[in-house]
């Protein structure tokens, strides 16, 4: 009876110790992206409005110092054309806008395989915006020959202070599945603009000063589900 007893005691404990390795412990760091899409209609692609790419280490088994990264950048081009099949112009809008996020998580007990956590992050981003058109006019909708345009800006800078609510579920050893959402206070100060145009050979530039600065209270949700990995 002592035997059955003695081993009973030692699974039990056994089950307990596997079941605690499914969070992370101190030392260890994780990393992450996102998953969007329904059922027919899944993409994996890096998070959107929190962290493009995260990563976070354990100084504690419940303090984690986080790091995140947002890059998202847009190419498209518009052609335009004349009556001759040669005759072709292009309109081209580029814009990159990068968020920095560093900060800190306080997890809570949770239960076995469920992490909550509060936390908070310092912000910082930046963007840029560029409009080009060559032999065209209107943003491409009609065909000009020998007219350039380039408009630099506005671009921008923002700080910001930012506190979050989130939660881990860990569907697999050191594998889990989060969601989070935050509030968060930015200061955004816009730049200014420069366009160069070139018509019938005569070259002109212009620079307009900045519109301005914004302060603003913004939630921030991440969309979809994040997908992440202790290591």
């Amino acid at each position: 009876m002592k035997k059955v007893l003695l081993f009973l005691g030692m699974a039990i404990f056994g089950v307990a110790a596997q079941a605690q390795d499914f969070k992370p412990v101190a030392g260890d760091v994780t990393t992450e992206f996102g998953l969007t899409g329904g059922i027919n209609n899944t993409d994996f692609k890096l998070n959107d409005g929190a962290a493009l790419l995260r990563f976070r280490y354990f100084n504690k088994e419940k303090v984690a110092y986080r790091l995140g990264f947002n890059v998202s950048s847009t190419n498209d081009k518009t052609n335009a054309y004349g009556a001759d099949a040669n005759q072709k112009g292009t309109f081209t809008q580029k814009a990159t806008n990068v968020l920095i996020n560093l900060g800190i998580e306080k997890h809570f007990t949770g239960t076995d395989r469920l992490s909550p956590y509060v936390g908070g992050d310092i912000l910082f981003g930046t963007g840029s915006r560029t409009e080009t058109s060559e032999n065209t006019t209107n943003k491409g909708v009609s065909y000009t020959k020998d007219v350039f345009n380039e408009t630099k800006g506005p671009g921008y800078v923002s700080f910001g202070l930012r506190g979050v609510v989130g939660a881990d579920y860990y569907i697999a050893k050191r594998m889990y599945l989060g969601v989070e959402a935050g509030l968060g206070l930015v200061y955004e100060k816009e730049g200014k603009t420069k366009t160069t145009a070139t018509a019938a050979g005569v070259t002109t530039t212009t620079e307009h000063k900045s519109a301005g600065s914004s302060f603003n209270i913004k939630p921030s949700v991440i969309t979809g589900v994040r997908v992440g990995f202790a290591f």
